[in-house]
């Protein structure tokens, strides 16, 4: 936190719970009271917070973090700098993570006295002093509570990418704290975890043709690596960075709009970045994170054709979808949903095969064709009869269709690592668990 104002202090932190309750509270100067906790819970309880993570309360400055159903809050009593009171708490929530393995509402409450030792270390009198996995290990004298925690492949990025591949990384791994008693620390697996993801946003038009395509991709690394080993992570060859370039070549080449590395990391060439010399801490960090864009670097993911037409004789319409993968690996949890007029009442629907679903939700005017897998370079077609009460239904009340979807083993821009060496580790031989995954951000088809 060299970047930090000396000036800037913090004069509490409390982490509480969407129930209201509040599971830690640390006061670091002379001026803070329960006044501050009181008024942000209450503006919880009603909604009155603001999206934006600050707001104000007389004299009083309110920052926070919403992680894991819980929200990290900080309070100063001068005007700062909402980017670096932000940062502190999301420092802070990462240690905790290191510490306990799970960040949750029992786990909090399982190592409370541990999560009180983090706080006494992490700050002193509302500064902040030692702020990473590394130099507060020496100061934590508690032992973590293992708690046992379900996570979702939906909740976060991070979340997905720890969760998707059930069978090939066991669950407990990635839940496991990082730093812990020296018992349990010569137990601990010596091994590493990179992970690949790339979230793709995408619009295309009625017609099949690309609106818009493009991908933000990021190397999530978790060390669990005995010692401070040094890594050299080795990149594909034909990776090439074009900034500021609106022209980009056709080619074999992986051409990265942005790309920006952790302050850890010494890159051979950051305009084509092959050699990637690591220096890693303990715990969970993004090493690298890109962007890619446009039909001449990235290829659609799927080819669709719709089709909305009004039934002859009928009050009724007929919406027809047509999805084919071009991936070469299956595409899982595959949700496609689209508005209807709200007088719809009922539909009537034709799958093309077992393991899918279709509902009507009147709620939100909506519906959910779901499947499960769609195998690489195969074709679903599903076909709806929208059975309307009223008068004609028009066709542009229908979609667009909204898009979600999981890929294991497959990166739309053609980043590889070709391989992880862990340097200076004599004793025992590291596992390396390396893992691709595409996941949806924003994806749009039109109808009309």
């Amino acid at each position: 936190f060299h970047f930090i104002d000396a000036k800037m202090k913090v004069d509490e932190i409390f982490i509480v719970s969407e129930r209201l309750v509040t599971i830690v509270h640390k006061c670091y100067t002379l001026s803070c009271n329960n006044s501050a906790r009181d008024i942000f819970l209450e503006k919880l309880k009603k909604g009155e917070h603001q999206t934006l993570p600050y707001f104000t309360d007389g004299n009083t400055w309110f920052h926070f973090i919403k992680r894991e159903k819980l929200y990290f809050v900080a309070t100063t009593n001068k005007d700062t700098s909402p980017i670096l009171v932000i940062e502190i708490l999301t420092r802070l929530y990462h240690v905790i993570k290191d510490f306990c393995g799970v960040v949750s509402e029992d786990s909090l409450h399982e190592n409370l006295l541990l999560v009180m030792e983090v706080l006494n270390e992490f700050m002193d009198f509302g500064l902040v002093q030692l702020s990473t996995t590394e130099k507060l290990q020496p100061h934590i004298q508690s032992t973590p509570v293992l708690t046992r925690f379900n996570r979702q492949p939906t909740q976060d990025i991070t979340s997905r990418v720890f969760g998707i591949e059930k069978k090939s990384l066991p669950t407990p791994v990635t839940d496991t704290p990082v730093i812990s008693s020296s018992v349990i620390k010569d137990k601990r697996k010596n091994e590493i975890f990179v992970d690949l993801i790339e979230r793709v946003t995408g619009v295309i038009n009625a017609d099949g043709s690309i609106s818009r395509l493009e991908v933000n991709g990021a190397m999530k690394v978790k060390n669990f690596l005995h010692g401070s080993p040094q890594l050299k992570i080795i990149l594909n060859d034909n990776v090439i960075v074009q900034r500021n370039s609106r022209i980009k070549a056709y080619g074999d080449n992986v051409q990265l709009d942005t790309c920006v590395f952790h302050e850890s990391a010494k890159v051979d060439n950051p305009d084509s970045p092959q050699v990637l010399t690591v220096y890693p801490h303990i715990g969970e960090f993004t090493l690298m994170s890109y962007s890619v864009s446009g039909e001449s670097s990235i290829t659609s993911p799927f080819h669709f054709v719709s089709s909305v037409q009004p039934i002859e004789q009928s009050r009724d319409m007929m919406v027809t979808l047509r999805i084919k993968s071009r991936l070469a690996v299956p595409c899982v949890n595959v949700r496609l949903k689209f508005g209807v007029p709200r007088s719809v009442s009922n539909i009537s629907q034709h799958l093309d095969s077992p393991d899918q679903s279709a509902a009507l939700e009147k709620n939100d005017g909506t519906i959910l064709w779901t499947l499960k897998t769609l195998p690489p370079q195969a074709e679903s077609v599903a076909q709806f009869r929208l059975i309307n009460q009223s008068g004609p239904l028009n066709r542009e009340d229908v979609g667009p269709v909204r898009m979600k979807f999981e890929v294991s083993g497959c990166l739309l821009s053609g980043m590889k690592i070709k391989t992880v060496k862990v340097l200076n580790q004599e004793q025992t031989t590291p596992q390396k668990w390396l893992r691709y995954i595409t996941v949806s951000d924003s994806f749009l088809v039109k109808l009309v």
